[in-house]
């Protein structure tokens, strides 16, 4: 990646408090990776693209609901049943295979989502930061692009109370 700042912090309110002074010091393309959803990950406004699995999740479950309908509506018009004077075509009956193929459909593609954006969203991350979080650490990345002297000394400082500096 380029030229950036890692700080390695032990917990997330001593990472809260540098990132708060990050954004005082008009930083706001910090990035965070911890190894859980602490809340100071929402801080930065950029928590990764996570926001698009509900999506995700209503296309496929919309998609599994109109193939269990299709393949429901389909299959008992061409067994050619006799069902005396009954509607061939009855809701109630298909209700389960609806709704079992629905959660199907949107478990499988959120499955799926969750491991392409987990792979996208690591590579945006520079390896010495990966490397450095662990179950009880939390790394802020700070983009040092084009910062003078005094700019990266302001900088340093917001993250002074860091367990560690990477240049």
């Amino acid at each position: 990646m380029s030229d950036e700042l890692i700080a390695v912090f032990g917990d997330p309110d001593t990472a809260s408090h540098a990132l708060t002074a990050l954004v005082r010091e008009g930083v706001t393309r910090a990035r965070i990776a911890s190894p859980a959803p602490f809340p100071i990950v929402e801080e930065t406004g950029r928590p990764g693209p996570w926001r698009v699995l509900g999506w995700v999740a209503l296309v496929a479950g919309l998609t599994g609901l109109a193939c269990a309908m299709a393949l429901e509506v389909v299959t008992s018009k061409s067994m050619g049943q006799i069902v005396g004077g009954k509607p061939v075509i009855s809701w109630t009956a298909f209700g389960v295979v609806m709704f079992e193929m629905t959660m199907l459909f949107a478990g499988i593609a959120t499955f799926i989502a969750t491991i392409v954006l987990a792979a996208i969203v690591r590579h945006q991350v520079a390896r010495r930061a990966r490397d450095a979080v662990t179950s009880d650490r939390i790394v802020v990345t700070i983009p040092l692009d084009g910062a003078n002297a005094d700019r990266r000394e302001a900088i340093t400082r917001c993250v002074s109370t860091a367990t560690e500096v990477l240049p």
